[in-house]
């Protein structure tokens, strides 16, 4: 599962950052259009897996490891609010299309989805930083305590 959570975590990063990276390295556009037909799976993806994780770790939990551990409370709450951010604001089309006809709160999660749009390349930024200090910490090069 911890596997998972970071290669979700990189691959939502990068697209949430593509921007940014074809700006600076025109040529990577190719690598990234590769991942763009799964935006929407990953979407979904980060946010059950963001979701499962925070149910398991506890939300209040999560602010509790800044004070055992400063970088790896920054890593776990970057890891798992940003995956539920970011995977709610690339699923939530393909939700809303699961979605049985025309609710309110269809609309209001797309206005919300919308209204986060701006903000997607820091959480991207935040997302990806959190997904490498996760793989760190996963090999054993970070130490936790």
């Amino acid at each position: 599962m911890d596997w998972l959570h970071i290669i979700l975590l990189l691959a939502g990063g990068i697209l949430a950052i593509s921007s940014l990276i074809v700006a600076k390295k025109p040529d990577a556009k190719a690598m990234i259009d590769k991942l763009v037909p799964f935006q929407a799976i990953i979407g979904v993806a980060l946010l059950g897996i963001g979701l499962l994780r925070l149910i398991q770790v506890g939300p209040i939990n999560t602010f509790r490891f800044l004070s055992v551990s400063p970088l790896l409370g920054i890593t776990l709450i970057g890891a798992l609010w940003g995956a539920i951010l970011l995977g709610f604001l690339f699923g939530m089309p393909q939700i809303a299309k699961w979605m049985p006809g025309e609710s309110g709160a269809e609309t209001k999660a797309m206005d919300l989805s919308k209204k986060l749009a701006p903000f997607q390349t820091i959480i991207g930024v935040i997302v990806l930083a959190s997904g490498v200090l996760m793989l760190l910490f996963q090999l054993r090069i970070l130490k936790p305590f």
